[in-house]
């Protein structure tokens, strides 16, 4: 598979106003995944960005992709790739363990958490979206929720204020279920 070609030409989809999905064969997917966690030892992030493009473009769910994910969300890498990959979890772990009837793995929750208390809000309003995707298992997370807070004084900027919509709607939502005891 040619990386920067296909890479290429869902950024050009992208721009004509298409979805950008992209089929891969088995045999790509795992050459895909290989390339992924080679990048990613290498901190080569130009290429884990691209990487990062064609995962989540792909049009099936590829369950593999789990333990490169964990591992870029556990890595000190710049905040966009974070978002990036934060996105690729929600297509390629929790869809592709949910459609099995799996539930989230341990650690997968553990590398979420720690995005929690990221100080860029943009990458805190793409993990709570993320947690929103876990369903009830999300309720893992309740007792961080006051620890985030933004107070009113930070709603100016509208991540912050999307993180405390998001937070306010989770807890909403979990409100009837039993709070965990701290």
């Amino acid at each position: 598979m040619n990386l920067e070609a296909t890479y290429q030409k869902i950024l050009s989809e992208i721009d004509q106003g298409h979805r950008g999905l992209q089929r891969f064969t088995n045999d790509d997917l795992e050459e895909l995944n290989s390339l992924y966690l080679e990048s990613l030892a290498k901190k080569d992030f130009d290429s884990v960005e691209k990487i990062l493009c064609l995962v989540e473009h792909s049009a099936g769910l590829f369950g593999k992709f789990e333990g490169a994910i964990i591992q870029t969300l556990n890595s000190p890498i710049p905040d966009n790739l974070i978002i990036f990959a934060l996105n690729c979890a929600r297509k390629h772990i929790i869809e592709a363990r949910f459609q099995k009837g799996q539930r989230l793995d341990f650690t997968f929750l553990e590398a979420i958490k720690q995005h929690l208390f990221s100080k860029n809000p943009e990458v805190v309003e793409w993990t709570l979206r993320l947690i929103e995707g876990t369903g009830n298992q999300g309720i893992y997370f309740l007792r961080e929720f006051d620890k985030i807070k933004p107070g009113p004084w930070k709603w100016f900027n509208s991540h912050q204020r999307a993180v405390r919509e998001i937070i306010t709607l989770l807890e909403r939502r979990w409100s009837p279920l039993e709070k965990p005891r701290t």
